[in-house]
């Protein structure tokens, strides 16, 4: 039995000039982002956001210039990187303005990391990818709060591998509204969905919007910007496996539970840490993160860490993922919400890649 407790270690970090970054925000993401840049040791350049009027008030809140042009900062700007807390109507389809400021922001080695998905359906993203060179647009944004990303995850990769076959996979995907949207969620669970169990033969999903309850009743569109709700579902895999989902942007805080079952029990994946279970109920392995009062919120704590690691030359950038696949079996989830019916996402993937 390996029972382990990893505990926070004080380290000294020698003082260097800090990156400088340009933030992309809401005005109800102010306190996250003040958080993040400040985790992160960052030195904002200048603020910007999608909301029109609001770029000199967000600005003057954090204490740097206002810019109200995002394809002029990602063209222009000599900032390290640019945090897109809501890049807006930004990548939501291909075009060619879009396509240049990305070239310019690669050639100039600025880094771009979104908290949204870029672009946000199977149908963009193919227009982005049909005529790109490698590395493709969608590749040149990193997504952030991913669940695969974060240290607690890689953390636990080792027991993961242990673990071996899995059967059934439960993934709990929960944050508030300011800390990305439900289908930024929604993607991120496909994610880990994906690198363990690859893409499902079908899906059937449920929406319910924050509203709903309500007298309102409201359905999801194509586009996983903007969605907002609560999402449950149901994935099946042609050899008998599952996976299930349940997600919501309007959850309160930021939680993440993965939990793997198997032959060898039970492994749990959380925000501080893992433990593995044998079918016998008994512990074999554990690590968690203790906390304290001063520990940084969950949602801080992964942000911050991610953009770190996207700034530091020395760590290699995470493998590709199929991004066709995973924003297909987004798009087939939205759609079985409306029609009430499972849905297979090759159906959307092989409409989108024939067009």
């Amino acid at each position: 039995m390996n029972l382990c407790t990893i505990c926070p270690v004080s380290t000294s970090r020698k003082e260097a000039p800090k990156k400088t970054a340009v933030v992309w925000l809401r005005p109800d993401q102010l306190s996250l982002a003040h958080s993040v840049i400040e985790a992160a040791g960052l030195r904002l350049e200048a603020v910007g956001s999608p909301v029109r009027g609001e770029s000199t008030a967000l600005a003057r809140q954090l204490s740097s210039e206002p810019c109200d042009d995002l394809r002029s900062v990602l063209a222009e700007s000599k900032a390290a990187i640019v945090l897109l807390f809501d890049p807006g109507d930004f990548g939501l389809e291909r075009t060619p303005a879009d396509e240049r400021v990305i070239e310019a922001a690669r050639a100039r080695g600025l880094r771009i990391a979104s908290l949204e998905p870029v672009p946000a359906s199977a149908l963009a993203f193919q227009d982005f990818a049909a005529e790109e060179t490698e590395p493709s647009v969608p590749e040149a944004i990193r997504l952030l709060g991913h669940i695969r990303n974060g240290n607690r995850y890689r953390q636990a990769l080792d027991a993961i591998e242990q673990f071996g076959h899995i059967r059934t996979l439960s993934l709990e995907v929960y944050n508030s509204p300011e800390q990305g949207s439900l289908g930024a969620q929604m993607l991120s669970a496909l994610d880990v969905v994906f690198a363990h169990m690859g893409p499902p033969e079908t899906v059937d999903a449920s929406f319910v919007s924050p509203a709903q309850g309500q007298s309102v009743y409201t359905v999801p569109g194509d586009s996983l910007r903007g969605l907002c709700g609560d999402l449950t579902a149901m994935l099946r895999f042609p050899d008998g496996r599952s996976a299930t989902i349940v997600a919501s942007d309007h959850a309160g805080r930021w939680n993440r539970v993965v939990t793997l079952l198997g032959p060898a029990g039970r492994l749990r994946i959380y925000d501080d840490g893992f433990e593995m279970i044998n079918p016998k109920g008994e512990k074999l392995d554990e690590a968690r993160h203790r906390r304290t009062v001063k520990s940084p919120p969950h949602a801080v704590e992964v942000l911050s860490e991610e953009i770190e690691r996207l700034l530091d030359p020395h760590i290699p950038a995470p493998a590709p993922v199929d991004m066709l696949g995973l924003l297909a079996t987004a798009q087939a989830a939205l759609l079985s919400t409306r029609t009430g019916q499972p849905e297979n996402p090759e159906t959307i993937r092989r409409m989108v890649s024939s067009r």
